[in-house]
């Protein structure tokens, strides 16, 4: 994806999981939109609070400017004893690197402690990697 190029809202989760989608059978799955369950290791996109914030530069003329704060939702595993916060570490890593690398820029804004997510009665341990991205509405 060339660095010139400035993505529509609606185009930026789909890209980022284009540039997260698994390559090695060892790679987490990634979904796009909201779930209510699924098998961990695994990346959830969706969006931070706030979601949108107006950009330097607004003007009538033009595409308007924004900052949208991507969240990538890192789900290692059940929250119990074990090795949940290794594999944790290793998906922040993954998805910090992975957009690193990509042509496109995705910059960093912050990421989270590790925290409980509850999905259908399940307890898993999670953490949110959150970039605020350039984006024209």
């Amino acid at each position: 994806m060339s660095t010139a190029t400035l993505l529509g809202l609606d185009l930026l989760r789909p890209a980022a999981a284009d540039v997260l989608a698994p390559i090695e059978d060892t790679d987490p799955y990634v979904f796009t939109d909201v779930v209510d369950s699924l098998t961990p290791p695994a990346l959830v996109l969706g969006w931070d609070d706030p979601w949108l914030e107006p950009g330097v530069g607004l003007t009538t003329m033009g595409p308007c400017l924004w900052t949208a704060r991507l969240q990538v939702t890192c789900v290692a595993g059940r929250l119990e004893p074990g090795a949940g916060v290794d594999e944790l570490e290793r998906l922040v890593a993954y998805v910090i690197r992975r957009l690193r690398d990509d042509a496109y820029r995705w910059p960093l804004d912050r990421v989270s402690a590790p925290f409980q997510r509850d999905l259908a009665g399940v307890t898993y341990l999670a953490a949110d990697v959150v970039y605020a991205v350039p984006t024209a509405i």
